[in-house]
Order: structure tokens, then sequence, then C-alpha cells
């Protein structure tokens, strides 16, 4: 259920505001006299009126509007309650909006969060993490129960993910927890022990 079905159609962003009068039609927070796409609030090319998804979270809006759960909003992509239009990092990976490559790709795996199974590359889907498809731990890499948002060392390799990001050594990574230049996503044995990954878990 957009805001256009519940506000009608000259409310894009169901703020109250008719369109015609509101400056920032899609609630990004970008005006719309400078916005390239005005009633695209994540910008994925589809408008508003025509996406199931308005923030890009992989969640159908439906969902959102109806789950009960406050913490899940149409225009939250990280579902951390603070609205996109000021979050200052829209996916929670610890790189501020203006840095990052992706602001909605937590894992910066390059793919975008709306259509990554696995948002925190722990290889576990999203769908079966200990809270389910949109709870804090989807963004738990290493599933310690410290959102990777309050999390100094993602990965739990005993390095700080400041100095991973800032040490200039490309072996070592947020989300690699061997260190070995191979993410953990990628790598069938994140500590490197010998042992697959799979015959661990």
């Amino acid at each position: 259920m957009d805001n256009q079905n519940q506000n009608g159609e000259n409310d894009n962003d169901g703020d109250g505001i008719p369109d015609d009068l509101d400056s920032d039609d899609d609630n990004d927070c970008i005006p719309d006299s400078i916005d390239d796409s005005p009633e695209d609030h994540d910008n994925d090319g589809i408008d508003d009126s025509d996406d199931s998804d308005d923030d890009g979270d992989g969640l159908n809006d439906d969902l959102e509007v109806f789950d009960g759960d406050p913490m899940t909003d149409i225009y939250d992509h990280d579902n951390d309650n603070i609205n996109d239009c000021v979050d200052v990092d829209i996916d929670n990976d610890g790189i501020w909006n203006y840095q990052d490559v992706m602001p909605r790709d937590h894992d910066n795996d390059g793919i975008d969060d709306g259509i990554d199974t696995d948002d925190d590359n722990d290889n576990i889907l999203d769908v079966d993490e200990s809270d389910g498809l949109w709870g804090w731990y989807r963004y738990d890499h290493d599933n310690d129960g410290i959102w990777d948002m309050a999390d100094l060392d993602d990965d739990n390799d005993g390095l700080s993910d400041w100095f991973e990001q800032n040490d200039g050594i490309s072996s070592t990574g947020q989300f690699d927890h061997d260190n070995d230049g191979i993410p953990d996503y990628l790598d069938d044995d994140d500590d490197a022990d010998g042992i697959i990954d799979e015959l661990e878990a």
C-alpha cells in the first residue's frame, strides 16, 4: 500500500502536502528543483507510485506499513527508526552517505540491499537471521548480537573496522575475518582453520 494509494495521486510521499505545494515530493531531502528523480525516493528508476519498495530495502511497502513494527518504515532503508532524509548512514555500514559509493549496500559487495539476499554477508540469508528479514541481525556480520553500526569490529577478527578501512593494506577488510583478501561471503573458510565453513555451522 504505497502512499499514493493512501493519499491520492497528488501527494507522492504521503506527508500531507500536495505535490504542487511540496518542494520535496519523494521525501528524500533533495528539493525537487535539483532532484533528477523527484518522485523516486530510492532513485532506482521506478517512480514511487509504481515501486512496491520505495526505500529499496528489499521489503514490500505493504509489509512495512502493516507489520505493526514501529522500526520499519517505507522511507527508512535500514529500519533504524531514522528517516532516510536525515540519516547520515542510510545502510548502516559505518560509511557516511556522502563518502559511500553505494549508500544502500550495507556489506559493500556491489549488490544493492534491495536485491541482496544476505545484506551483511555472514552466509545466513536475511530471511533466516534470528530476528527475521527486516530485523537488526541482518546487519550483524559476525552474529555477536551487536549490530554492525555499534560494533567496532564487524568481523570479530580483533582489528577495529576503522583500522581495517584505513590501514592501507588491501588484504584486511571489515568483512574479512581471516584477512586473506577474500571477503567472507566468497571465502569457503572464513577463519582459515582448514575446516570448510559449512562443516563448522
